[in-house]
C-alpha cells in the first residue's frame, strides 16, 4: 500500500485532517473539518501537504561533521526551535567536541556559536547559531500522541537534502537500548542522515525526534517533550570550548581573516577560503619573535599546486606583513600592505628545481638589518632582497585559494644550527645502502655505522627511500597503463567476427571489468554461468517449450537465484561490471540483460537484446510457421512484461523499430558508455578516459566520443594527445562549420607549444 493509499484511507476514516495553524508567526486557516466532504478533504490532503511541507523546510538543516582526524564526516539533521538561532538535534549527530556546521535549505551556513545544553542520555543537542528572525517550527506535546496518528518528517537520509517522508505513529516502546525510556516508535523510514530529523503531526508541530533505525520502514524518535525539558535548562559551551579535537592551542596561535585552522598530531592543516582578498587567512604566533636579526621556517605541502601556503613575518595582527611561499610551483615574496590587492606588492616570483610539488617543501626566511631579506626552500636560497616597507610584527603562517595547507615544524630563532648534511658524510651513507638494493639484509656492523654518523642519517635515509618511492610510482603507473593497454586491445578483439553469432557476449563483457579489475579469473566466471544453466536445466520438464523453459528460466534466475536491479545503488560501478554483478546477483537492466541473454542461448533459448531509450530489455523470438512468438523480459524487474509496460517504462511511444534486436557490439559500447557517465558523476577522470580510449579502440569512427577524449585531454593539460584526436576529426570533416571550435582549440594549442 502506498503512502497515496494510506492517506485516502486516513481521510476515509477521519484520522487525516490538515490544519495549517500558526506557524512561524503566520496565521493560518482554522476551517472545522466536520463541514469539508471527503472530496474536499482529499484535495487538501494534497495541496494543504505540499504548503505545509514547504513552510516548514526553512527551518530544517543540514549537519555536516568531521571525523576524528579531521576528513569529512556523516551528515544530520536538525532544526530551528526559536527564531535567535536554536537548533535542536541529536547528541550522536554532533559527536564528541567534534566540529561541524549548519547548512539551509536557502544555502546559507553556519558555523556554532555555542553548544547550548547536552542531554546524553536521551540523545538531544541544542546549538546557538548567530542569527536572527529564522523560521522555527513549534513544538507539540508527545504526551498526547496515539497509534496511528499521522505524521511526517523532512530530513537528509542518504544525504538527500530535504527529503519529506511521511506515515503514522506505531506505538510508545521501552526499548533496552534506551534503558526502559519510552522512545516514539515511527513507520517512517531512517537512514544515515535522517537522526534528528523533526517529525511531526499534521498540525506542523514537532512531536519527536528521529534518532534509531530499526529495520524496514520503521524506527523511533525521541520524544519531544524531552526536548523541552533541555530548553528549560541551558547550560551554554563557547564552540571555541567545545572543539577539544584539532582546536587551535589559544596560547600558542590566533586565526584571523577567518578560513579553518586544526591542528592535530604535530600538523596544522589550514582549509576553506579566508575572509582576505584571494582567499587570505593568517595563523599568527602569541609568542614575540626576537629582535632582528632572526630567522623562521617551517614545512609545508600543499594538497593541490594551484593554491598557495607559507611564511608570514613583520605583520600587524591584521592587514599588513610579508608572506614567503610557493604558489603554483613557484616561490613567491610579497608585502601585504593592506586588504585589497592594490596594496599587495610582489617583491619577487622565482621558478626552483629544488622546490617538490605535491610534497612536504621546508621554507625558512633570514631577516637581516637594514630590511635584508633571504628566502630558502629546502636549504637552497632563491630570494635575496632589501626591502624596508615594514620593520617588525609578529610571525606566524598564511594561505591563500581554495586548496588546503598542512604545516609542520614551525620555529623561529636568532639562529638555527645548520641543517645541511655534509656530502663527505651522504655518500658514506649511500655507500653503506648499496648492499640493500641487491636486498642483502643490514648488517650489524653495517648499522653500527651509522649510528657512529650521528644525527644527519635519518634524514638522508628518509631522502633516500623518497626517490625510491618516486621511481617505483612512475614504474607502477607504467605498469598500470600497460595493462590497460592490453585489456582494452583484447576487447576490442573479442568483438572482431565475420559472423556475430562467434562473439561471446559474456565474455567481452567480463572483460570490460578487467578494464579496471585485474584481479578476478576470467574463466571461472564464464564456468560459473555454465554452471548456472545447468542448474537452471534441471528444473526443464520433459519436452518443454521454449515459452516453458523461458518462464522457467525467469522465476530461477530471479526468484529462486535472487537477481535483482539495484535500486539503491543504482550509479555506483559495480553494477557495470560483470564479475560483481554476478556475485553480487545485482546490477543494471543492461548487465542483468547480458546475464541473462548468455544462459538463454546456453539453454538453446533465442533471445536478443533490446537497446531502448534509457532501459535495456531481453527479448525471446521464436519462429514458427504459425505467427512468430515474442517475450519480453525485464530483468531489472525480474519479469514478462508486454510492449505497453516498455513504453511505460521508457515514458516514450515506441514502434517496432524500437524492437529491433541490438547488436553485441552496440552492447558492449553502451556498457561503456554508462561506466563513462559513473566516472563524470564520481570526478574520476582516468576512468572517464580509460573507458573513452576503450569505445574508440572498438569503434574508432565514432566521432562524438573522439571529441569528448580531446576535451578531456585538453582539461587535463595533455596538449598532445589532444591535438591528435583534434587533427583526426578536423581531417575527416574539413569543411563543416562544426568544426570552427576545434580549429580555434587547435590554434591555440599550437601557440602555446611554440611559446613553450
Amino acid at each position: 500500500m502506498n503512502l497515496r493509499k494510506i492517506s485516502n484511507w486516513l481521510i476515509k476514516y477521519n484520522l487525516l485532517i490538515i490544519i495549517i495553524c500558526p506557524l512561524f508567526g503566520k496565521v493560518g486557516n482554522d476551517t472545522n473539518s466536520s463541514e469539508l466532504s471527503e472530496l474536499q478533504l482529499a484535495k487538501r490532503d494534497g495541496e494543504d501537504f505540499e504548503k505545509l511541507a514547504q513552510l516548514i523546510m526553512p527551518s530544517v538543516v543540514i549537519i555536516d561533521s568531521v571525523d576524528r582526524i579531521g576528513r569529512k564526516g556523516g551528515k544530520g539533521t536538525g532544526f530551528v526551535v526559536s527564531p535567535d538561532g536554536v537548533i535542536a538535534t541529536n547528541f550522536h549527530v554532533i559527536g564528541e567536541h567534534r566540529e561541524f556546521n549548519i547548512r539551509f535549505a536557502n544555502g546559507n551556513s553556519y558555523t556554532p556559536h555555542s553548544i547550548l545544553a547536552l542531554d546524553r542520555e536521551n540523545d538531544l543537542a541544542l546549538i546557538k547559531i548567530e542569527a536572527e528572525n529564522l523560521p522555527f517550527l513549534k513544538l507539540g506535546d508527545s504526551d498526547k500522541i496515539s497509534p496511528g496518528q499521522a505524521i511526517f518528517s523532512i530530513g537528509n537520509p542518504l544525504g538527500y537534502s530535504h527529503s519529506v517522508s511521511r506515515g503514522v505513529i506505531a506505538a510508545m516502546r521501552e526499548l533496552e537500548v534506551g534503558d526502559g525510556r519510552p522512545l516514539v516508535q515511527v513507520a517512517i523510514p531512517i537512514e544515515p542522515g535522517s537522526s534528528g530529523s523533526p517529525t511531526l503531526d499534521l498540525n506542523g508541530k514537532v512531536v519527536a525526534i528521529l534518532a534509531i533505525k530499526s529495520g524496514g520502514a520503521m524506527g523511533f524518535g525521541i520524544p519531544v517533550n524531552k526536548l523541552k525539558n533541555l530548553l528549560q535548562n541551558p547550560n551554554p559551551i563557547p564552540f571555541n570550548k567545545w572543539l577539544t579535537i584539532g582546536a587551535l592551542d589559544e596560547l600558542e596561535w590566533k586565526s584571523i581573516m577567518a578560513g579553518n585552522w586544526k591542528q592535530r598530531a604535530g600538523v596544522i592543516t589550514a582549509s576553506e577560503l579566508g575572509s582576505g582578498f584571494g582567499g587570505r587567512m593568517l595563523c599568527l604566533s602569541e609568542q614575540k619573535p626576537p629582535t632582528i636579526p632572526y630567522e623562521l621556517e617551517v614545512d609545508v605541502r600543499l594538497s593541490d599546486d594551484s593554491g598557495a601556503a607559507g611564511l608570514v613575518f613583520h605583520s600587524d595582527g591584521k592587514n599588513k606583513h610579508y608572506g614567503f611561499y610557493p604558489t603554483n610551483g613557484s616561490l613567491r615574496l610579497t608585502c601585504f600592505e593592506g586588504e585589497s590587492v592594490y596594496s599587495w606588492n610582489i617583491i619577487e616570483t622565482v621558478q626552483s628545481s629544488s622546490y617538490r610539488p605535491n610534497q612536504w617543501n621546508k621554507l625558512r626566511v633570514k631577516l637581516g638589518k637594514e630590511g635584508r631579506i633571504t628566502c630558502y626552500v629546502n636549504g637552497e636560497s632563491v630570494i635575496e632582497v632589501t626591502d624596508q616597507s615594514l620593520k617588525q610584527g609578529q610571525v606566524g603562517l598564511c594561505k591563500f585559494r581554495l586548496p588546503t595547507a598542512e604545516f609542520r615544524n614551525f620555529r623561529y630563532a636568532k639562529q638555527f644550527p645548520s641543517s645541511l648534511v655534509p656530502n663527505k658524510t651522504k655518500q658514506q651513507i649511500k655507500k653503506i645502502m648499496k648492499g640493500l638494493a641487491k636486498n642483502e639484509p643490514l648488517s650489524e656492523e653495517n648499522f653500527t655505522r651509522l649510528l657512529k654518523l650521528g644525527p644527519f642519517v635519518p634524514k638522508v635515509l628518509l631522502d633516500h627511500a623518497t626517490e625510491l618511492e618516486k621511481q617505483a610510482k612512475i614504474i607502477k603507473s607504467i605498469s598500470k597503463e600497460i595493462k590497460e593497454h592490453l585489456a582494452i586491445e583484447e576487447l576490442a578483439k573479442s568483438l572482431v567476427h565475420d559472423d556475430e553469432s562467434s562473439v561471446n557476449l559474456l565474455r567481452s563483457a567480463l572483460l570490460i571489468s578487467r578494464l579496471s579489475n585485474q584481479n578476478f579469473n576470467l574463466s571461472s566466471y564464464l564456468k560459473k554461468t555454465e554452471n548456472m544453466a545447468k542448474e537452471i536445466a534441471s528444473h526443464f520438464p520433459e519436452k518443454a517449450t521454449g515459452e516453458e523453459k523461458l518462464k522457467i528460466l525467469v522465476f530461477q534466475l530471479f526468484q529462486e537465484m535472487g537477481y535483482h536491479g539495484s535500486t539503491l545503488d543504482y550509479d555506483h560501478p559495480s553494477n557495470s561490471y560483470m564479475n560483481e554483478v554476478i556475485d553480487d546477483r545485482e546490477g543494471l537492466p543492461i548487465t542483468l540483460s547480458v546475464l541473462f541473454i548468455e544462459l538463454a542461448n546456453r539453454l538453446e533459448l533465442p533471445v536478443s537484446g533490446l537497446g531502448l531509450p534509457g532501459h535495456f530489455l531481453a527479448m525471446y523470438r521464436e519462429e514458427s510457421n504459425k505467427s512468430p512468438k515474442e517475450i519480453i523480459v525485464d530483468p531489472f524487474g525480474g519479469k514478462i512484461i508486454s510492449r505497453l509496460e516498455a513504453s511505460e517504462i521508457t515514458g516514450l511511444r515506441l514502434n517496432d523499430k524500437d524492437f529491433v534486436p541490438a547488436s553485441k557490439r552496440d552492447i558492449i559500447t553502451r556498457m561503456l558508455r554508462n561506466l563513462i557517465h559513473t566516472a563524470e558523476t564520481r570526478r574520476n577522470s582516468s576512468d572517464r578516459l580509460l573507458y573513452l580510449n576503450a569505445i574508440l579502440a572498438i569503434d574508432p569512427g565514432d566521432t562524438y566520443i573522439r571529441a569528448m577524449r580531446a576535451m578531456v585531454n585538453y582539461g587535463e593539460g595533455r596538449f598532445t594527445e589532444s591535438l591528435k584526436d583534434i587533427d583526426i576529426l578536423i581531417s575527416e570533416n574539413p569543411e563543416n562549420p562544426e568544426m570552427a571550435p576545434l580549429l580555434e582549440i587547435k590554434n591555440r594549442l599550437i601557440k602555446k607549444k611554440s611559446s613553450d
